[in-house]
This record gives C-alpha cells, structure tokens and sequence, in this order.
C-alpha cells in the first residue's frame, strides 16, 4: 500500500480539527450541555478568525459617488433655518412658555408674510406656563389655516 504525500496544509487542517475535537470534548466533561454550548461557540469564533486571517484579498478602494449623485445630495445641514423651524416646533409641544416665545412669533411672522391673520391660539391652555404646549394637532390646524387659499 502506497502512502499519501502530507504536506502541510494537511497536517495544519488535522491538528486543527483534533484541537477542535478536544476542545468540544473538555467544554462537555467541564459543564455538561452548557459547557459544549459555550466551547463550541469558541470554536467556532477562533475558525472565522483563523479564516479571515489566512483568506488572500486586498482591501477594497474607496467609493466615489458618481459627480451627479454629490451635486443632488442635500441634508438638513445646508439648510439651519429649517433646523431651527423644526426645532422650535418641536420645543413647542413641550412648553407652553416656548410656543409663546418662539413658535407664535414665527407663526405671526409667517401670517404677515402671506398677508394673512395670525391664527388663534389653542383653546387648551395650561394653567401653568411650564405646562405642555399645544398637541401636534393644534399647531397642524394653525398652520393649516396659514395655508388654506383666500
């Protein structure tokens, strides 16, 4: 019988294989279920890292998006009157102190700007100005009336 040439791929694949085996085996005789449970997830974490260490491949370059693509890219960065729009709107919600200081002011800015009547405040008012400002729904039928046709 004629033996096989070991070269050392196979001998690294073997003694792999049997350090895994032993390691299986020592988690089981260690904590039973749980013990094989916690040495197989080990195992199989040394094999991704052992893999990914000896897969060849460069590293990816850098992706450039297309010139197009950079020129239409907007955020909410380009724009801090936006940001500070939906700030004070959100803010209104919260208290009722802001609504009175940042959100009516702007809402009456905006009602003078489209020659309208600056709308009426909510009916629900706290009694203590800490207190929560007017629900979405509110500043949603205000806004809406800024924006109705005359």
């Amino acid at each position: 019988m004629k033996a096989l040439p070991v070269n050392r791929t196979h001998l690294a694949l073997a003694a792999a294989a049997i350090g895994i085996a032993a390691a299986l085996a020592g988690g089981y005789a260690a904590g039973g279920q749980a013990g094989l449970t916690d040495a197989a997830a080990v195992a199989a974490v040394g094999v991704l890292v052992v893999a990914r260490g000896t897969l060849r491949g460069g590293k990816p370059g850098p992706v450039r998006p297309h010139e197009t693509e950079r020129a239409t890219t907007v955020s909410a960065e380009d724009f801090p009157a936006y940001r500070s729009i939906a700030s004070d709107l959100e803010w209104s919600r919260l208290s009722w102190r802001h609504y009175q200081h940042a959100m009516r002011p702007l809402l009456a800015r905006l009602a003078a700007a489209l020659g309208r009547q600056v709308p009426a405040d909510p009916p629900l008012r706290p009694a203590d100005a800490d207190g929560p400002g007017p629900d979405l729904a509110a500043l949603d039928r205000m806004i809406a009336e800024l924006e109705e046709p005359t």
